[in-house]
């Protein structure tokens, strides 16, 4: 069992893959010093693949 989903571009739906150049949207954290940054993407990012973002 996962204790995270994979994540999936938020407009085809497609899994992203490890080290696929990916778009994220995020709101920039309150805090300094953010250690969990793949973590912090996981719970605040929204991801778009490369195709769907029209990079």
């Amino acid at each position: 069992m996962f204790l995270f989903e994979e994540p999936v571009c938020a407009s085809c739906q497609k899994k992203i893959e490890g080290n696929e150049e990916v778009y994220v949207k995020l709101v920039s954290p309150k805090r300094r010093g953010m250690t969990g940054v793949k973590a912090w993407l996981r719970n605040e990012g929204v991801f778009y693949c490369k195709i769907s973002h029209g990079g």
